[in-house]
């Protein structure tokens, strides 16, 4: 199977997905760490208390950077794994929101403009390079068909120069 070469929006995605995975890891390691450094007490968090939160944010983020690394090879498992990845991310980062509410926000952002970036600018697949190549093959298969139908006959009515009266 023949992927294209990546463009500026699978280099801009993976290169938010690596940062991404990599606030992850450091705010795992803090939370693993100094769990003294969040706002809310481990009492207060969400289903699980801070060392927990560590290492699944620590191990997130390293399969976040894995999978920023893979949108790299244009292939669409790497996009599909991608986009739930992101999706799954900004699910975590609500959850952890009363820990580091900012960033938790910041965090949920990049997510939504990774999702729109492998979503919206994804390279074209129908074999058009840009859009005015698809626009002049739209063109002239339009041509093609118009050509091909029958030409209509003229109606009574119109038999003068219309609108202009003849003698």
């Amino acid at each position: 199977m023949r992927y294209e070469a990546a463009n500026g929006w699978q280099f801009f995605v993976a290169t938010l997905l690596v940062v991404i995975g990599c606030v992850n890891i450091i705010q795992g390691l803090v939370a693993w760490f100094v769990p003294d450094f969040y706002l809310a007490s481990g009492t207060e968090m969400l289903m699980l208390e801070y060392a927990s939160w560590g290492v699944l944010l620590g191990l997130w983020g390293v399969v976040l950077v894995a999978a920023g690394l893979s949108v790299l090879s244009g292939s669409p498992w790497a996009r599909i794994l991608a986009i739930v990845l992101a999706s799954l991310n900004a699910l975590a980062q609500l959850a952890f929101a009363l820990a580091m509410p900012l960033w938790a926000m910041v965090a949920i952002a990049i997510d939504v403009v990774v999702i729109y970036g492998l979503t919206a600018g994804w390279p074209r697949v129908d074999g058009y390079e840009d859009e005015e190549d698809e626009r002049d093959a739209v063109y002239r298969s339009g041509y093609r068909a118009a050509q091909a139908s029958p030409r209509p006959v003229r109606s009574p009515e119109d038999s003068g120069g219309h609108g202009q009266h003849t003698r």
